[in-house]
């Protein structure tokens, strides 16, 4: 057993991470820590064969209750046998690539079978950029007012899939907004599955999501917000600066530059961040990291902008928020640090404080959509 609450090593990590996402449906909180029991810390193989065998009996348990007709049971079993394949993958390294793009269609497919149960509805949806195909969401509000819809265009980090997202950004339909997730350079299924990397240039990805929006008949061109959580606290900045378009903007997470405030500061997220860049070496990484900066660009960002982040993060480094806030050029700007550990909201994306946090970024947006 390792402590998942007040995590020191990255299990503890990536379990709250799921704790927090399974407030919204992306898993159950006892069988979780259940599974958590009988995991020794620094155990990968005992952590990979865990979450495979709960992923495979909540799996089960989903198709069991659609053959019985039972559709709002099914829907909550696949919705997490997707979050639980997605938990067996996480520590594979890149010589396991093969069996990672295995445990990631498994998590789609159980994610999809969801889906199509869901109500209000949700569909899958491609978005294009150049000559390249990204897999998402379109996800319709719960409950929305008359007439066009507010969008949020919601983006995750390092590893994180449209299909886990969904989970970080829900309470974001039920304040009528529609939600778009789409699986950009670096992520999901662009990485898994069709080998795309991440690019420093984030704003060309972002732009063609954002264009997909704004086609979208429902959609209030003039009501676009910008959501990029952990990693993305770079990338949403990035788009930021360079599409006016996006009129409000939150680095759940800030990050001014990849190469210092994360490939440098959090050594155990090398391997990750060198799979995300197309499986190179530390040598190529850090080369290849450089221009992933904020340097010169955040100046540009004017719309309103909220920066949150963990006085106490141990994956990106605080003082890189702090930078790219002092940078951006808007004059509604917030940076809130959340800096007492009593409290909460101290650690990585304030997994513990989501109860706090995720009202007090979405009441914030609210007010500005």
């Amino acid at each position: 057993m390792f402590d998942f609450f007040q995590p020191t090593h990255p299990f503890g990590g990536q379990t709250l991470r799921l704790v927090a996402e399974s407030q919204q449906g992306g898993g159950d909180v006892f069988d979780i820590a259940r599974t958590c029991r009988d995991i020794e810390e620094g155990d990968k193989e005992g952590w990979e064969r865990s979450w495979v065998s709960l992923a495979e009996r909540t799996e089960k348990k989903a198709k069991d209750a659609l053959s019985n007709g039972h559709k709002a049971t099914a829907r909550q079993h696949f919705y997490s046998a997707n979050q639980y394949w997605r938990m067996s993958d996480v520590f594979l390294t890149m010589e396991d690539n093969a069996k990672k793009t295995e445990r990631f269609i498994k998590s789609q497919e159980n994610f999809r079978a969801a889906a199509a149960l869901n109500d209000p509805k949700m569909e899958v949806i491609t978005v294009r950029c150049g000559d390249e195909e990204y897999d998402g969401y379109f996800c319709h509000p719960v409950n929305p007012k008359p007439g066009k819809w507010p969008a949020v265009f919601l983006i995750g980090g390092a590893d994180a899939f449209a299909e886990e997202i969904f989970f970080s950004g829900r309470q974001i339909l039920e304040r009528g907004w529609a939600l778009l997730l789409v699986d950009t350079p670096g992520r999901g299924s662009s990485s898994y599955v069709k080998g795309i990397p991440t690019r420093y240039d984030y704003e060309v990805p972002s732009s063609a999501s954002i264009d997909y929006l704004v086609s979208r008949p429902e959609v209030d061109a003039d009501r676009i917000g910008l959501i990029g959580i952990s990693m993305a606290g770079y990338y949403a900045p990035r788009a930021a600066a360079f599409d006016d378009r996006i009129k409000a903007l939150i680095g759940w997470c800030g990050c001014y530059s990849m190469l210092d405030d994360l490939y440098i500061f959090c050594e155990h997220l090398r391997p990750t961040l060198q799979r995300l860049l197309g499986g190179v070496s530390d040598e190529v990484a850090r080369e290849m990291l450089i221009p992933f900066t904020m340097e010169g660009v955040a100046q540009n960002i004017t719309c309103p902008t909220l920066i949150t982040h963990g006085a106490e993060d141990r994956l990106m480094d605080v003082e890189g928020a702090k930078r790219l806030f002092d940078e951006i050029s808007s004059t509604d700007k917030t940076l809130k640090i959340y800096d007492d550990p009593k409290a909460g909201g101290v650690i990585h994306c304030s997994h513990d404080y989501w109860g706090e946090n995720v009202p007090y970024m979405l009441d914030w947006m609210e007010d500005r959509l």
